[in-house]
């Protein structure tokens, strides 16, 4: 948690929007889960790159990957993927998806370049939930009708 403005700096720096679950507490939390994924590139004692690895038990992801403009082109990058993928193998994760931007041709050419493919069959759909609470309700009744009698709780 230390590194968290510099890390939020670094964003900044490659474009990324502030967006939920961007903040220290939601970083926090994420640091509680899986600490291990999470990695940052030093140069000196400055923070000059980022991913965020996640694993939810059964895919893996990648998130908000970044090198600082000035430290391009150096193989940071591919060295902190390869060492987030190294980590999950060794959690038992069998497959890793990545959450890239369109407009961001230089990550996607890079996910390509190590062997991530485009799922061109689909498309990511978001929902912010603002105001959410832990056992508060979100929008709508708890019951679903996924099919005959399914329900959830």
């Amino acid at each position: 948690m230390e590194d968290f403005a510099a890390v939020s700096r670094l964003w900044r720096r490659c474009g990324f929007e502030t967006r939920p679950g961007d903040g220290k507490e939601e970083l926090r939390r994420k640091l509680e889960r899986d600490s291990d994924l999470f990695l940052v590139a030093e140069e000196g004692s400055e923070i000059v790159g980022s991913v965020i690895g996640a694993w939810d038990g059964r895919r893996g992801w990648m998130y908000h990957l970044a090198v600082d403009p000035g430290f391009r082109r150096k193989h940071t990058a591919t060295k902190m993927l390869r060492d987030v993928e190294r980590r999950m193998k060794e959690k038992g994760v069998l497959k890793v998806n990545a959450m890239v931007y369109l407009w961001n041709s230089p990550s996607l050419n890079l996910f390509e370049g190590i062997g991530y493919r485009k799922q061109s069959d689909m498309v990511v759909m978001g929902k912010t939930l603002v105001g959410y609470k832990h056992g508060a309700k979100a929008e709508g009744s708890r019951k679903t009708h996924a099919g005959a009698g399914a329900k959830t709780r």
